[in-house]
């Protein structure tokens, strides 16, 4: 092998080494910033997730299914607001518990339209 390609070798190996070394150190530069590579999901950000907002939810596909990053973030929030309903009813149902008995006389019944209760009082 001729000595001007032992030294042009030697040469490239000498210049990959050190840009190795150069890259490691920190000198090379930073990688450039990098942009998410799922939708985002078509949540509210200023409200709960409602039932609704669920049924109308679409998770974004990759590759071998649902993109992970997006269903993690989806099951993160609705944990997030979960815990947080049941704080809330937790709470109430705590008040509730202490709250004063009605007046003797005062009694509640289910009403015929959906969900109201209507006192009836007693005289």
């Amino acid at each position: 092998m001729p000595v001007f390609i032992m030294i042009l070798l030697g040469a490239v190996a000498v210049t990959v080494l050190a840009g190795v070394v150069l890259v490691v150190l920190g000198r090379g530069g930073g990688l450039a910033g990098v942009e998410s590579d799922r939708p985002p999901l078509d949540l509210p950000a200023d409200r709960p997730v409602g039932t609704a907002d669920l049924r109308r939810l679409t998770l974004p596909l990759s590759l071998l299914g649902y993109h992970v990053r997006a269903v993690d973030d989806l099951l993160t929030r609705l944990s997030d607001e979960l815990g947080e309903r049941e704080r809330r009813i937790a709470e109430l149902e705590e008040r509730l518990a202490g709250a004063s008995p009605a007046a003797p006389g005062v009694s509640f019944a289910p009403g015929g339209d959906g969900d109201r209760v209507h006192a009836r009082y007693d005289r």
